[in-house]
């Protein structure tokens, strides 16, 4: 029995197995620069629609509801709101492209993993900018430019709102105690 689990091993390292040389070309698959892979030259185009779709948005956003969805109320956060923080991610996305433009498959995933990242945080800022403004939000355009400053610099907000409230919430012993062993 070890003979036939050491052969087992010998043969999965092996260099002509099919499994090894698929693992290998996934990997090589996201280590090739974008525009030189199908996936990424994919991406790309779906960012452009995206784009020109939230954009276009932009322009006809009204303060009534959606065609066909006549019954559904307006809700507490305005369309705006995600229509802005996901246009300031996609701006990331472009901008780290011009920065950078011999990116990897897998950069161009891991930056495009930011647009799901820019809607709570965009939402969250209109609803402390809300509170903060005193209910003033929906007429200022102060707010939506926050927001998509907010979707732009997805991680810098991210991390300076948990510098926030690691400020502003107390400090427990199980807090504390635990961010001991973590190394910074």
């Amino acid at each position: 029995m070890s003979d036939s689990s050491e052969r087992t091993r010998t043969e999965a390292v092996a260099p002509g197995d099919p499994a090894v040389d698929a693992a290998a070309e996934n990997r090589s698959r996201l280590a090739r620069t974008w525009y030189r892979s199908r996936f990424g030259v994919g991406v790309i185009a779906a960012d452009v629609l995206l784009t020109v779709g939230l954009a276009a948005g932009a322009l006809l956003v009204t303060d009534g509801p959606f065609p066909g969805f006549a019954g559904l109320g307006s809700g507490v956060v305005p369309l705006f709101v995600p229509l802005f923080s996901l246009l300031g991610a996609l701006g990331f996305v472009f901008t780290a492209l011009v920065e950078r433009f011999d990116a990897s498959v897998g950069t161009l995933v891991r930056y495009n993993l930011r647009l799901p990242a820019a809607l709570p945080l965009g939402v969250g800022v209109y609803l402390l900018s809300d509170i903060l403004l005193g209910g003033t939000t929906g007429d200022a355009p102060l707010v939506a430019g926050v927001v998509f400053l907010s979707g732009l610099y997805v991680n810098l907000a991210y991390k300076r709102l948990g510098a926030l409230a690691r400020r502003l919430l107390p400090a427990s012993a199980d807090r504390s105690a635990g961010s001991g062993d973590r190394e910074s």
